[in-house]
Parts: C-alpha cells; sequence; structure tokens
C-alpha cells in the first residue's frame, strides 16, 4: 500500500511539473496578416481541406498558403520581415523558429510556383538561418530585398534589388552569388546562370542590360476605402532605370533623374487593372498592379422591421435585403456574429432566431470584402410566462349571500360584493398591461395587490377574470362563483 501511495505521488509531481513546463513555454512563433486582397486560402500541415485567410489572423510553421486570380497577401514574420505573395501562387511556411521558443533562430519558404517578394532584416549572426526554396533552386539570404518567381516549368528566376543572397541548384553542382541589382535564372537539372544586371550600365554590358530592364512599383496598399482617392488618386512610387519614362494607362508618371518615381493615378470605385508601362531607348516593359476602391458602405433592408418590445413566442424570424454599389464587391450578413449568407452586390437573407427569455440583443450587421461595415442592432425582451392570479375574497370558490327579499315595489335588485387579491407577474417580468374583472378596468398597486367592487343578482353571479402582461401572456379565470338565494 505504501509503494502504491508513493508511486502516485511521484506521478502527481512528474504530471505537475509537465503542466507548469507547458504553461510556462512560450507561444509558437507565427507571421501575421498585413494585408489581403482577394481569393487567399491556407492549408495548415496535415490537413486536406483549404480554409479562408483573413486579415490580422496567424500563419504558423507548416502552413501553406494559395493565392487566387488578382489576389495578394502580405505578412510580417516574428523578425519583421516583409513577404509578398502575389496572384496564382503557392507557398509553404516550411521551417519557422525563434530563440525564445525553439532556441533556434531559422525561417525557411518554399515557393512552388508563382511569385514573391521579400524585404528580410538583415542577418547579424551565423546562427541565423534564412532560406527560400522552389522545385529548382535554394537561396540563401543575409539580409535583402527579394524577388522570385516560379513557372510551370520550374524554372525559377531569383531577382535581388539590395543586398546578397547564394543561389544553388536542387539537381547539379554550383553556386553563384547574387547582388544588388542582378538576377539569376535556375532552371530544374541545371546549374544557375551567371548574375545579370537588371539596370542599364556601361560598356557592352550595359548594352545587354538595357534590352532586360525591369522596374519597381511600390504600393502602401493595394484595397482604399478612403473617398478622398477618387478625387487625388492613389499614391504610387517606385524604382526604373535611370533615363526611363513611365506611364499608368496612358497618363505620364514624373521620374527623377535617379530612376525614382512617384506620382498619382486616377481610380474608379471597384477594382482597378492599372497598366504601368515603362520605355527605355525603344524598349518597353509592363506590369499590372491592381487595386481596388471601396468607398461605398453595404446596406441591410429588412422585410419584417426589428422592433424593440416584449415577445412572448421563443422563434423570431428575420428576413430582409442586403446590397452594396461597389462593382464587383462581397457582403457577409451577420446575425450576431453568425454568418447567415455572403452575397455578390446584392441578395436577400432569411434566418429564424431563438430567443432566450429576458432581454436579447439582435444585431445585423453587413461587411463587405474591405472591412466597410454597416449594422441594425435592437433589444427584444422574450417574456413567456403568464401571470399568476391570487383571489383572497371572496375565500372560496363558490361565495353565498344571504340577503333578505327587498320590500315590494322598491326595485332594488343589484348587491355590491367587494372583490380583492393579489397579481404576480413572474420573472422575466414583462410587467402587467391589464386587469379586468366582469369587464371593469381594475388598476393593481404596486405590490400586486387590488380591490374592487362589482355588482351581482340574485342567483348565480361567476367572476370573470382577464389578466395581460406587456408581452401578451394572458390568463382567464372564471372559476369563481357568487350565489345570491
Amino acid at each position: 500500500m505504501k509503494i502504491e501511495m508513493k508511486f502516485i505521488v511521484i506521478l502527481l509531481l512528474f504530471s505537475a511539473m509537465i503542466s507548469l513546463s507547458l504553461k510556462q513555454q512560450p507561444p509558437p512563433p507565427q507571421a501575421k496578416v498585413k494585408f489581403l486582397v482577394g481569393k487567399v486560402e491556407k492549408q495548415p500541415r496535415g490537413v486536406i481541406k483549404w480554409t479562408p485567410l483573413k486579415f490580422n489572423t496567424a500563419v504558423f510553421e507548416g502552413d501553406r498558403i494559395k493565392t487566387g486570380l488578382n489576389s495578394r497577401v502580405e505578412l510580417d514574420m516574428p523578425d519583421g520581415t516583409i513577404m509578398k505573395i502575389n496572384e496564382n501562387t503557392i507557398f509553404d511556411v516550411t521551417e519557422l523558429k525563434t530563440p525564445e521558443r525553439d532556441q533556434e533562430d531559422k525561417m525557411r519558404f518554399t515557393v512552388w510556383i508563382g511569385n514573391i517578394w521579400a524585404k528580410f532584416k538583415k542577418v547579424v549572426t551565423g546562427r541565423q538561418d534564412r532560406y527560400i526554396e522552389s522545385p529548382s533552386a535554394v537561396v540563401a539570404i543575409r539580409g535583402t530585398t527579394i524577388e522570385m518567381d516560379v513557372d510551370l516549368q520550374q524554372k525559377t528566376l531569383v531577382r535581388v534589388e539590395e543586398g546578397l543572397v547564394s543561389v544553388k541548384s536542387k539537381d547539379v553542382e554550383g553556386e553563384v552569388m547574387v547582388g544588388s541589382n542582378q538576377e539569376t535564372i535556375v532552371e530544374k537539372g541545371k546549374a544557375p546562370t551567371a548574375p545579370k544586371s537588371t539596370s542599364p550600365g556601361q560598356g557592352e554590358e550595359g548594352k545587354d542590360d538595357q534590352k532586360a530592364f525591369n522596374f519597381r512599383v511600390d504600393l502602401d496598399k493595394f484595397v482604399f476605402t478612403d473617398p478622398a482617392v477618387l478625387t487625388t488618386g492613389i499614391h504610387v512610387r517606385g524604382k526604373l532605370p535611370a533615363g526611363a519614362r513611365l506611364f499608368a494607362d496612358g497618363q505620364p508618371i514624373p521620374v527623377q533623374p535617379g530612376g525614382h518615381f512617384e506620382g498619382f493615378i486616377r481610380v474608379k470605385e471597384g477594382l482597378n487593372r492599372i497598366n504601368m508601362e515603362a520605355e527605355l531607348n525603344g524598349e518597353r516593359r509592363s506590369k499590372k498592379v491592381n487595386v481596388f476602391v471601396n468607398t461605398i458602405k453595404p446596406e441591410i433592408r429588412l422585410s419584417t422591421p426589428l422592433i424593440a418590445g416584449f415577445y412572448n413566442r421563443r422563434d423570431y424570424s428575420l428576413s430582409g435585403g442586403v446590397f452594396d454599389l461597389t462593382p464587383g464587391d462581397k457582403i457577409k450578413v451577420f446575425i450576431n456574429s453568425e454568418e447567415v449568407t455572403e452575397v455578390s452586390g446584392r441578395g436577400s437573407f432569411n434566418r429564424t432566431i431563438i430567443l432566450k427569455e429576458g432581454p436579447n440583443t439582435i444585431r445585423v450587421t453587413a461587411k463587405d470584402r474591405s472591412g466597410n461595415t454597416f449594422e441594425i442592432s435592437q433589444r427584444l425582451f422574450l417574456d413567456t410566462v403568464k401571470p399568476i392570479l391570487t383571489i383572497t375574497e371572496p375565500a372560496q370558490p363558490v361565495h353565498f349571500i344571504y340577503e333578505p327579499p327587498p320590500p315590494p315595489r322598491s326595485g332594488r335588485t343589484r348587491l355590491e360584493q367587494v372583490v380583492r387579491g393579489i397579481i404576480i407577474d413572474p420573472e422575466p417580468s414583462s410587467k402587467i398591461k391589464r386587469v379586468v374583472i366582469n369587464g371593469k378596468e381594475v388598476q393593481p398597486n404596486s405590490d400586486g395587490t387590488f380591490e374592487t367592487r362589482v355588482y351581482v343578482e340574485r342567483g348565480t353571479n361567476r367572476l370573470n377574470f382577464y389578466v395581460e402582461d406587456l408581452a401578451g401572456n394572458i390568463l382567464r379565470d372564471n372559476s369563481r362563483v357568487i350565489r345570491v338565494p
């Protein structure tokens, strides 16, 4: 018995130590969704189903991200690194470790297909590992701004805007160091190509570079809800090779001598597909920039008005329509934080709500894809309990009044009887609305007691009580009889 007790004590101590250790363990490292537009989905490790990725949610090690057409998502990494995952891309957060939790500082990502842009924080120690992989290449980062593009043939383009990276093939020997304003290409089964400048230089090398110049477009965000942008336009900036000219949908954008550009582009409500076209020495390069302007809030129109008050039915049917005039917008409708429907542009909804006894707050919210919201809120009170009536006088169900016959030709045929009692409206109380006794309305006292007089005649007189509360619960009682011989 002592051995068993000793074993149990040791087991409890061990369990407590494990529990304490788990409580002290920092939460797992995570990236945060900083920006999102369009259809972006996430697939956690070991899960088959794809679920929509939402703004300001977390992305963990092992998560896979997929972006659709005209879609994009930006992630903030634990160390401040920014990653932009562009449209039609499949991207894995392969490894995400932090010194606080894992005693390691590692980040490893995989681009299966598509395009990403990343700005990494500078790596300051040899124990910090930063890698981006593709089906054909491995890129080691030392703190840089980089763009990677992977096509259907698994060819990988690595372009460095600033910094230095090491690029290797996954299949054959070969490594190249790619510096600022340089790029390399890795094809499946081949070594990386020699680094090539991405901006015009001098001599023969400069002539080749001019044939393949590229440019960068920077936007603070890709969804705009401020109506001012319809007047001022959206602010755009970036970098071009020196001497290049730039047009946005045919509108010239000022370019500084060093190649930096900055300006405003006119936009309209809804999705704007802006064609950015640069020209240098007769060569043209273009980029498509998609921005969504959504300055109009959705609206809700209820078919059955949401009216505050008292109710005595648990089911409350709510229906109506929702619409948004922003072209291409999608609206979700929520009733008390539960999603009811999602419509494109306009649609209808219907939902039966089960009320609980007492106060209920009903909140109908419409939210569009940019976060603009419209809400209708009302407070309903459910009371399904009937009032309780207690009659104290006459005390008996059948009450006799012995009254001698009146004198001849007196004309006196009616008598008076005092009726007393108490009315209680049980919780949840909507309070008493009306009390009627034999057709006569009676006003109870604040404590529920009442007293009145009723006329009775010779023979059988029945007392009819009618009690109603504000919720519409009705009590009827005609069990009391007064007989006058």
